[in-house]
């Protein structure tokens, strides 16, 4: 994965140095917010973790959990991840989020995502490390929409992550 194409690298492109708030987290679920050097959140992340005791991703993983930055901690222990984009939902906004995301706007978008880690690239072997959904802020919606497609359908897997922020998704045609 290249830096630049980070999450977190085009935040601070965009506003300088980006803090991580952890809001939750436990053993396999992180919820966490990315602020910028005012305090205002730029994204609300929800993270799923798998495979955290492969021997590839224990050290990078327990700096995860100590408040490392997802991808940027990967990238700077030298773990060889893709970030593959499987798509947007709208989202509505409780009041609370919209006071951190500093907007009037009922809803966002979440992109949806899959961490994966490189065995080996040659042979494609790979390991899935985790689900992630970046909501951001409405203001930010045309720097990372366009990067991918509104879903009309959601895994119960990905829907229970949803539900553990307590965020509704918006115009959900059907569950898988």
């Amino acid at each position: 994965m290249n830096l630049e194409n980070l999450h977190t690298s085009t935040l601070e492109k965009l506003f300088g140095s980006i803090d991580l708030r952890i809001i939750r987290q436990d053993d396999d679920v992180r919820i966490v917010q990315l602020n910028d050097e005012n305090g205002i959140s730029r994204t609300l992340g929800i993270v799923k973790f798998f495979n955290i005791e492969n021997d590839l991703l224990v050290e990078a993983h327990e700096k995860i959990l100590k408040g490392g930055l997802l991808g940027k901690t990967l990238f700077d222990s030298n773990i060889d991840f893709d970030k593959k984009l499987i798509g947007t939902l709208q989202v509505k906004l409780p009041q609370w989020l919209k006071n951190d995301f500093n907007t009037e706007q009922d809803s966002g978008f979440a992109i949806i995502s899959k961490i994966s880690i490189y065995n080996d690239r040659l042979s494609n072997d790979k390991l899935l490390y985790s689900e992630l959904i970046e909501i951001i802020p409405p203001e930010l919606t045309d720097v990372f929409i366009d990067k991918t497609k509104q879903l009309e359908n959601i895994s119960l897997n990905v829907l229970s992550l949803f539900k553990s922020a307590n965020l509704e998704v918006i115009k959900l045609d059907k569950e898988l």
